[in-house]
């Protein structure tokens, strides 16, 4: 091993071969990808987690990016805003149900978003009240660069006894 190298010392031969071996990469590749991600919505749950929404069961009010009022609540309505709050950190809307196109960091920002709103107590408290197996909507990552492909987004779930509404 190498001992440490002082400020403004030269690169040893080591370091010379990934430098120039990072040159290579330089342009950034990550950033030339497209990427877009698909919400395939799951009907059945979203109806049964709106019911429980509008319902007086649970206490507590809807986080700020639910535009209706508690009780007037809908299917659309509810897809949209979840769309709503997406679209916050993301390229654009290709489509009511698609997110597209995004860079890589957008891409991770909307990832954390699913979080954001997977951690909500109001939307765990309703999904609390719903069937086991329930969850809003399979995630899909579609890339272009050149090819194009698609994928499940493999969401992790959170930690128990919270329910993961996002696959």
């Amino acid at each position: 091993m190498e001992p440490m190298r002082s400020y403004g010392d030269s690169p040893t031969g080591y370091e010379s071969g990934i430098i120039k071996d990072s040159e290579l990469l330089s342009p950034p590749i990550l950033e030339s990808i497209v990427f877009g991600v698909t919400v395939q919505w799951d009907p059945k749950s979203i109806s049964a987690f709106v019911e429980v929404a509008n319902s007086t069961v649970v206490a507590m009010d809807p986080p700020s990016w639910v535009t209706q009022p508690r009780g007037q609540i809908t299917d659309t309505g509810f897809m949209s805003d979840v769309m709503s709050c997406l679209l916050e950190v993301a390229g654009g809307l290709n489509r009511e149900n698609d997110l597209a196109p995004n860079t890589f960091l957008q891409s991770f920002s909307i990832m954390n978003r699913f979080g954001h709103i997977e951690a909500d107590p109001f939307v765990q408290t309703c999904m609390a009240k719903l069937k086991p197996g329930a969850y809003f909507a399979a995630i899909f990552v579609r890339y272009e660069c050149p090819g194009f492909g698609i994928q499940s987004a493999r969401m992790s779930g959170p930690p128990r006894p919270s329910r993961q509404v996002f696959q």
